[in-house]
Order: structure tokens, then sequence, then C-alpha cells
């Protein structure tokens, strides 16, 4: 394995210098316990390491999202089990200039929004900063306490053809991939334990530890201060790290429609009421934090924002204005800049850059543009790097009259050959181009600045590409810092202070979610059992269907369209002889809305939103349930194949459902999500009851009705066993209505919700009842001051049960005012800052 990797470095001129191997053939020292590792394993036990480490991250639901690919949502992390490595004597090199550039940032941003000293002696371009959108006007003269005001800071580093770490790319604005950094270690660890060991692999931890201990510094509530992480929302392509983060470091997650300002403060809706917020650590890029000020059209911030923190009544985390240091402009101007403000050149050099609003540097650029990369100063979604090399000759005139229109906006930089790293692919080991992520984070109470051990790697999946990232399908690496054991110890942070412990409050939007959990999930789990038995049915009966109505199988078609609300469905005659393919669409179609698959997804999205507040095994139930989705998505227009994919669903519905009763502490999370859960089950046991035993038909078919809503409501061995008779609608009704010892009953269910409502925090105290238990209250009375022989007595007129059908449609009723009311109360206190707002898109982060 090592061999043939070597045999092809040396006799194929490889053209890049390599990570493991020089150019004769020799494994570098620091590779050589790796390498002769892998020699030693083989290639079939790397294929099963390799297996085993993508499974440790699907179990633990990583996942990243690539916009504009259909199937790019929640896909599940690559993780190459080959890592990036550096010896400690490289690595000191490294963390020095990581130190040193960041510092240099850190004074230029202080000087940009201060005394502006660089632009008034010419060091800088005015043009280079006030045509960039990241420079914020509104953020002048607002300085964070202290001398440190980037507070993280990350970089993109490659090797370049001299074998020096050059900078690709500054990331300061709202750096990511920290998380995905973690889970990647953690993986490796559980994967190749004494690799790690033997080769003295420094931890990562003290890089999360200073981070905690920076804030709790720069907070003036220093006793209780509230921390939210603001995210985008699940869409963005890094929202498992958001989640992870917020849920690692015991931060609340927010979207911007959970927090308001009122007062000058900034405040986190939760179910409680409002709970002031002193510290926002933001992955919201810095234009959209405020849609007042700001980009007007975006829904990702906070109405306000700004001026709370002009008031310093609320500390964000990087500063708001951060993202104009990602200009890669900037690059052509660090080492002079360095040499004034530190008395130092730079220690990691940029990747040459010329910036075209120079006469002398736009010459340069168009006379070499074919070997050089076009960028916008200004990266975003629009403004795309371009190759020259790639572009024809017509490309090429366009792409330099559009850069003399606006030359200040665009600059040149060198493609940089940078070097290749062993990966694992095809089932052996191949060179590929790769780049490391460094992640930086301000010590306060040193006054400097600790780098990770380690970060980010990612590799190209195509020999020779250049532009590797997660968006274009680049492949994660481990990056292994090898040190001593000295060097672990040494390194890790002291702990501030203890302070005192903190509850995390609910925000009102992941109430919300949660009560849609509770509620998708036994919507979902309905619509299975009562599709099994109609599948079922509709197998059994010889096609009779297409010729005439078969009391039971047509009663069990509509019953199906009425409690999935997809009118007209089966109460169309023509549809109801020839079921076959509305039946198909109701398992498959994800867009139709009340399908199956469209509530099982609706339930995956939910629980997607609030994945901070569940268990990994929780997510391990929710990978298998989203995998069968797709199988049964993926099936052929097969009736008999779905019926055997709703065995597999039922089953793993009913297991998350079992975790979390064992899992979940019983706070707020559990009753919202045991509400929703109980009013769901109650509306569908009416639904159920109202559709399949409204009407007589002759005596085996009403046996079978009733044999099938007792099937559907998981109760027909509570009946056998009670009863110990014949099917009789007065026992069924009974059971299935009145019996509080029954857990599928209304009645039971009933109680239930105002059981976990009397939990939840009353916000009025004046008042023992809230109306939405109020309400509740009078649907439980109905239930219980129903008189059983009444509502079980066939109207000989009609032939229908005219009572059951009152009580269950009033029932019903009450059941959607509560839920109304719940709404209403707990998830929807405050009014939107948005209504006069457009939608925006979300940013790439």
């Amino acid at each position: 394995m090592i061999e043939s990797y070597l045999i092809e470095k040396m006799f194929n001129n490889a053209p890049f210098l390599d990570e493991m191997a020089t150019d004769q053939g020799k494994i570098h020292s620091h590779w050589e316990r790796i390498a002769r590792y892998y020699e030693q394993i083989g290639s079939e036990k790397m294929r099963q390491f390799q297996e085993e480490v993508s499974r440790q991250l699907r179990e633990n639901g990583v996942t990243y999202n690539v916009y504009g690919d259909p199937d790019g949502m929640n896909r599940p992390w690559i993780l190459d089990p080959v890592p990036m490595v550096f010896n400690s004597e490289e690595w000191e090199r490294i963390e020095k200039g990581l130190i040193q550039r960041t510092q240099l940032l850190n004074l230029i941003l202080k000087d940009l929004y201060g005394d502006q000293k660089l632009i008034k002696e010419g060091l800088l371009p005015f043009e280079l900063i006030y045509n960039h959108k990241g420079f914020l006007r509104q953020a002048h003269d607002i300085q964070l306490e202290g001398e440190q005001q980037l507070i993280q800071y990350s970089s993109d580093l490659a090797r370049g053809p001299n074998g020096m770490m050059w900078v690709l790319h500054d990331r300061t604005d709202a750096p990511s991939g920290a998380g995905y950094t973690f889970e990647n270690r953690a993986a490796m660890t559980r994967v190749f334990p004494e690799l790690i060991r033997e080769n003295h692999v420094r931890k990562i931890t003290s890089y999360y530890q200073t981070f905690k201990n920076t804030l709790s510094s720069l907070t003036n509530n220093k006793e209780n201060p509230r921390v939210v992480l603001l995210s985008p929302g699940p869409t963005n392509e890094t929202f498992f790290e958001h989640a992870y983060i917020s849920s690692f470091m015991g931060f609340t997650l927010a979207f911007g429609e959970d927090l308001t300002v009122s007062g000058g403060y900034v405040w986190l809706k939760t179910i409680k009421g409002l709970e002031k917020v002193d510290v926002i650590i933001r992955r919201v890029d810095d234009v959209f934090c405020d849609p007042l000020e700001f980009k007007n059209d975006s829904h990702l911030g906070v109405v306000g924002l700004m001026e709370a923190v002009r008031q310093k009544k609320v500390l964000v985390i990087n500063p708001l204005g951060c993202r104009v240091l990602e200009n890669p402009g900037l690059m052509a101007f660090l080492p002079k800049i360095s040499k004034v403000f530190l008395g130092e050149d730079l220690i990691l050099p940029s990747v040459a850059t010329w910036w075209c609003g120079q006469e002398k540097e736009l010459k340069y650029v168009f006379d070499h543009i074919e070997t050089l990369v076009i960028r916008n100063i200004y990266r975003g979604t629009n403004h795309k790097s371009v190759f020259g090399g790639d572009l024809t000759e017509e490309q090429l005139q366009n792409l330099k009259k559009q850069i003399q229109r606006n030359p200040y906006m665009f600059v040149g930089q060198e493609m940089v050959d940078f070097s290749t790293s062993p990966s694992w692919i095809n089932n052996k080991l191949e060179a590929r181009n790769a780049v490391f992520r460094s992640y930086v984070v301000a010590d306060s109470e040193n006054n400097t600045y600790n780098v990770m051990p380690g970060g980010l790697s990612r590799s190209s999946p195509e020999k020779g590409a250049f532009l590797v990232s997660n968006q274009t399908g680049g492949i994660s690496k481990d990056t292994w810092v090898l040190g001593k054991p000295k060097d672990v110890i040494s390194k890790i942070p002291k702990i501030v202070k203890s302070q005192p412990l903190v509850r995390t409050v609910l925000p009102s939007r992941t109430g919300e979610r949660l009560f849609w959990l509770g509620r998708y999930l036994e919507r979902s789990a309905y619509a299975v059992r009562l599709m099994r038995m109609t599948l079922l049915s509709y197998n059994e009966a010889d096609e009779d269907i297409h010729i005439h109505e078969t009391p039971v199988l047509s009663t069990l078609l509509k019953t199906l369209t009425l409690m999935t609300g997809t009118l007209p469905g089966f109460t169309e005659k023509a549809i109801l002889k020839n079921p076959e393919s509305e039946l198909l669409d109701l398992v498959h179609d994800v867009e139709k809305p009340g399908s199956l698959a469209f509530s099982i997804q609706s339930f995956l999205t939910n629980a997607f939103a609030v994945r901070d507040r569940l268990s990994l095994d929780t997510w391990r139930i929710l990978d298998s349930i989203s995998e069968e989705l797709i199988k049964m998505r993926q099936s052929e227009n097969s009736l008999l194949k779905a019926y055997h994919n709703l065995d597999n669903m039922v089953v793993k519905l009913m297991a998350f459902y079992g975790l979390n009763i064992d899992n979940m502490t019983r706070e707020t999370t559990w009753h919202l999500l045991n509400i929703g859960r109980f009013i769901e089950s109650a509306v569908n046991n009416c639904t159920i009851l109202r559709g399949m035993l409204s009407k007589s038909f002759d005596t085996e078919s009403n046996k079978e009705l009733m044999e099938d809503t007792l099937r559907c409501n998981e109760s027909l061995v509570t009946y056998r066993y009670r009863y110990r008779s014949n099917l009789e609608m007065q026992g069924v009704l009974s059971l299935l209505i009145l019996h509080e010892d029954n857990p599928r009953s209304l009645i039971f269910q009933l109680l239930e919700i105002d059981s976990h409502l009397k939990a939840l925090p009353n916000k009025d105290e004046h008042e023992q009842f809230g109306i939405e238990r109020k309400k509740l209250l009078e649907a439980i009375t109905k239930i219980r001051l129903c008189d059983v022989t009444e509502i079980s007595t066939l109207d000989l007129e009609s032939n229908e049960y005219s009572q059951l059908i009152i009580l269950l449609d009033k029932t019903i009723e009450l059941l959607h005012e509560t839920s109304d009311l719940i709404y209403q109360k707990y998830f929807s206190h405050t009014g939107s800052a948005y209504s006069m707002i457009q939608t925006s898109i979300i940013p790439e982060i």
C-alpha cells in the first residue's frame, strides 16, 4: 500500500510536493510511524476502518448542506481516515505565524473603525476599503473592551512549491468548521486510538476552553451571562455545527426570529417570556444581522441589533464589520503594514496578490491573466473565483472589460501549486491536493491568542483540483499535530473561576418546533398504520373495487383521505374505483401535503431544527428513519414493496418515541413534545372513529371495520383480553373513547394533554386555569358525560351513528381551538419585527 504510493510519487513525475514523501520516495520522519501502521494493517483492514469512521459520523448525525442540490440537505459528512500531519517543529512556526497574523488583523480592525491612520497615511487605499461591502460605516468608533477586537479567526493555508505554508484566505466574519473539527477528532480517536496515542497527537479541546474563558471575561454580566449562538437556520450549510457547538458549550441556539430588541437591550423570546441576552456568537454574516441598518431584505438577523451594540447593551462576537478583513486585496498590503505595526516580516506569507485598483498591478494582471485566479474583493454567492486559464479568448476579453469598469473591485492572485497529502480513495492511498484551515481564539486573560493545535483539512476528490471546499465536494481530514506528552499538558488553559449553574431557557421557536415534532410523529405513525391496513385490504380484494365498491376497502380509503386531508382523494368515485395511483402518491410523494412521505419529512425537518435538544441515540434513530424514507421514496411503483417499507417505518417511529420516554428529562421540552403528540393522537383517534364507524353496513363488514379501527389504535389485543367476546359497537367505543386506563382512548389522551399543559410555565399567576386548559376541560367534560349507549345507537333513518358523529366533530373542533390557544400563549407572545421586511436568501458562510 505504502510502496505503491511511493512508486507513483517517484516514477510518475508527480508535479507537487507531498506531505508524506519526498521526490526520491523517502517518507518524512514524522510520517514513519503512521506509514508503518498502514502497511501493517493492509488494505482490507483500512477499508473496514474507513467504514467505521463513516458509521461513527453517520450515527452522530454529522451532516452538511449543499446549496442548490436537491439531495444536498443533511448530506452525510465525509472524513478521510488518513489525517493531515504536522511535526512539532513545523507547527511551532505555523502557530507563531497565525498568532502574528491575528494580532496584525486585530490592529487593522481597530484602526479602520477608529483613527484610520492606515488610510490617512496611504498604507491602505481608501477605494479598497470603502468599496468593500464588509466595511460597515455604522460600526465606526464601536469597540469591545480591551485591546482585542478580533475574537475568532480562521485562515486557509496550503504548502507552496517552496515547502512553506502560505495563507490562501482569511476568515474573520463568522468562521466555520471548528465543530466539524471536533467531530472528526472524536471519530478518529474511536477508530485509531493506538495510533493517536503512540504519535502523541495534541488535543484540540484547549481552543474551546479558552473561548469560554474569554467570553466570561468580556461580558459585563460575569455572574450569570446569557449567551446565544445566532444561526441562519436549518438550511444553512453548516447548521449541524451550530447545533453541535451550542449544545457542546452550553449556549442557547437561536435564529433571528427568536430575538427582539426592546429598551436598547436584546431579548430572547422564550415560552416564559423575554430573557435578556448578554452575548451573541453569530454565525450570520454581518450585513444580514440587522435589516434596519444593513441589508433591509434580510430575515436572518435582529431589527435594532446595531443600536443595542452601539449602546454597549449586548456583546456580538465577532464584532459587526469584521468581514472587511476578508478582503483579499488586503493581502497585497499586509507585509508593509506588518513592518509598521509590528516591526516584523510576516512569518506566514500570503499568496501573491495584485489589487487591480493600482495602474501597475492592473497591467500585470491583464498581462498574466491566463495564469492567475481573478477574485472579487467581496466574497459572496454572486462573486465566484475565476481561473483565467479555464476561459476562452472571448471570455477573457469580457472579464477584462468587467475589471476595467470597476478595477478596485478585483484582485489577481497567483495560482498556487499546493502540496498533496495521502488520501484513502478507491481502496488505496492516492495523492490529493489539500488545504488546511486553522482556528485562533483570543485569550483575554493573557492578552494574546490561542491557536487550536490541529484544525480542519480538506482534500480534493479529483487529482490536480485546486478548488477545495465542502460545497465543491471536498473531503475533510483530521489534522494531527505531533508532539510529546508534555506538550499536551502544558497547553491546557486555566479554567476560570467557577460560575453558578445556569439552566438554559427554551426559545419560543424551539418550543414550537418540539410541539410540531410531536404532532408529526403521531401523524406519521397513524398514517403508516392506516395505510398498512388499507394496502392489506386492497391486496386481498381481488380487484373487486374496480368493478363495484366493497364497504370495508372503500371505507378505509375514504378514511385515509379524511385523515391525511388530501382532498378530493378517494371521495371521488373515479379515484375510488382505481386507487393505485393515489395510494402510491400518498406513500411516495414528499411534495404532496398530507401524504405519508410529506408527514415523515416534516417530522425529520422539525427534529433537525431542534437537534441541539435531542440525544445522540435519538439521532441514530432519526438517521435510520431518514434512510427508510429514502428507500420508501426510491422503491419501484409497487404497492407490495410499499407495504414492506411501512412495516419497517412504523417500528422505527415507535423506537424514536420509546427512546425519548427513557432519555428526555421531564422538563418543558418533554411537555411540549408530548402536548403535540397527544393533541395529534386525539384528533387522529376521532378522525378514524368518524371515518370508520359512523355508518353501518352488513354484519361481516361492520365486524371487519371495528377490528381495523381497534388495530389502527393498537387496541385489538386489549379488547379481546378485556371483553373476551365478539366485537360489539358499544364495547369498541367504550374502549377507544371512555376508558381512562387505555393509553389509546380519547379520554386518556385528553387528560395527558391537560397534565402536560399544567406543567408548563404559567404566565398569568392570577389564573389557576389558562384559557387553553378551559377549552380542553370542555372537551374532557363532554367525553365524560357522554352516554356510551346513546353514541352506539344507530339512527335507522340515516343509517349513521349520529350522536357519535356530533361528539367526535365537537371534540375535534375543541382540540383545534386548544392548539391555537397554545400557539398564541407560548409561541407568538411577541409581534414579528419583520412584518414590513421581505425575505432574503440565506448567504453562504
